[in-house]
């Protein structure tokens, strides 16, 4: 039965559903049994960026001629009953333009880069896909990762427990920190197929802009992005009161490239950025991880860009001095050691977790924040970008619930934020 229509995420509701069906009926002539929401509650207040389905079926006898030919994808095993299907929500904000061949050639790279020994994988297999490009209903259909959500049982875990979950989000880290993107990449920012089949640099998903000639341009792009949505925001204006935009702008043309500089690790690394218990399967009897999810916000970047994207805040991602005290605290033991005794633990700061997870990479021989040269530089970049767009003065449903008392105080302390940024630069 479908939800009552309260929210954008309830619109289409049933309209999603024969889309699914049709699609692998009529193409694929795959008999669909049942289709079941994967993730979905019907009263969640916010638009979801992708509908995800389980979907049981049987394969019939042409299916195979039918499907895994297009460019990312792989033939379907013959015994396959379940497949996956990812609906981009085309109001969650994203670039439809290139979103669905973003994912598919991401999760091409991310088999590539976590292929086991034994030759099992923590990547799904894309059997087929369409794209979003021109307004169409995009779609990916792979195959069924085994195991259950990472993220709900994570936090109740003992911690013996949960530094053995690390260490395996730890070696995903080093497979992916030390995989060679192929030649044909020669950008960063997003990817795609060229029509011979080659995998080639494209405009990004996440933001509007790319593909990028080098990493400096890259992060650049992420601010002027940010810039350009928040001159469209009738609550922040562009950051034009005060002349904290002229300052901006200033900082950005002399300031910027100077500190740039100090960024040197800049070899093409794929990034999933969205690494976290969120996007993690595991088997609860083993605490073996199953599968690593969603490469729709994936993108060709640095090693040091997971540990601003990923990883999870109190834990694993990198942060700037500037989110507050605690914050500055965690940046500090990050990238001079960690104090003994830690820190008590609180809802902001993970401290035996962040240890943990700190040692996990050390004792691995992997990058990490202390030995990424530039990252203190590159955190506060990106902390910038943050602050450009705050959440609270942009998302509909946070706006609408908000007064404009609320809402311009909200921006005043944004503007303060980015004064203390600039003064702290000289502008």
């Amino acid at each position: 039965m479908a939800p009552a229509a309260s929210n954008s995420n309830a619109e289409g509701y049933q309209t999603r559903l024969t889309f699914i069906n049709e699609l692998l009926t009529e193409r694929y002539h795959i008999k669909v049994t049942k289709i079941q929401p994967v993730a979905y509650e019907a009263d969640f207040p916010f638009p979801y960026n992708n509908f995800v389905y389980l979907v049981e079926a049987q394969i019939q006898a042409d299916t195979f001629q039918r499907i895994g030919t297009q460019y990312g994808t792989e033939p379907v095993p013959t015994d396959a009953s379940q497949f996956i299907v990812r609906l981009p929500n085309p109001v969650s904000g994203y670039n439809d333009q290139v979103r669905v061949e973003n994912e598919v050639a991401s999760l091409a790279l991310g088999r590539a880069a976590l292929l086991r020994n034994d030759g099992t994988n923590l990547v799904a297999r894309v059997f087929a896909w369409g794209s979003a490009k021109g307004g169409h209903q995009g779609w990916i259909v792979q195959e069924y990762m085994p195991g259950q959500p990472l993220a709900q049982d994570f936090e109740a875990m003992e911690l013996d427990k949960q530094k053995i979950i690390l260490g395996q989000m730890a070696d995903v880290i080093g497979a992916l920190q030390r995989f060679d993107v192929p030649e044909s990449i020669k950008q960063y920012g997003g990817l795609t197929y060229t029509t011979d089949g080659s995998m080639v640099s494209s405009a990004m998903s996440i933001l509007d802009g790319g593909p990028f000639q080098t990493y400096a341009e890259l992060v650049l792009g992420t601010i002027r992005s940010k810039l350009t949505k928040a001159d469209k925001n009738s609550h922040i204006a562009g950051w034009h009161a005060n002349g904290v935009r002229d300052r901006l702008e200033t900082f950005l043309m002399d300031g910027y490239p100077g500190l740039m500089r100090t960024a040197t690790a800049t070899d093409k690394r794929l990034v999933h950025a969205d690494l976290s218990t969120d996007n993690l399967l595991y088997d609860k009897t083993t605490l073996k991880v199953t599968a690593l999810i969603d490469f729709d916000f994936a993108h060709i970047a640095t090693v040091a860009d997971e540990f601003f994207r990923s990883l999870g805040f109190g834990i694993g991602t990198f942060p700037d001095p500037m989110e507050g005290k605690e914050a500055a605290t965690l940046n500090d033991a990050m990238l001079n050691g960690f104090p003994e005794p830690l820190p008590a633990a609180t809802d902001e700061i993970k401290w035996p977790q962040a240890k943990a997870w700190d040692d996990a990479l050390h004792d691995r021989g992997l990058y990490r924040p202390s030995t990424i040269p530039g990252l203190t530089t590159l955190s506060e970049l990106f902390w910038l970008s943050s602050q450009l767009l705050p959440f609270k003065l942009v998302h509909p449903v946070v706006v609408g619930n908000s007064s404009e008392e609320q809402l311009s105080d909200r921006r005043a302390d944004g503007e303060k934020l980015l004064t203390e940024f600039l003064s702290k630069h000289g502008y």
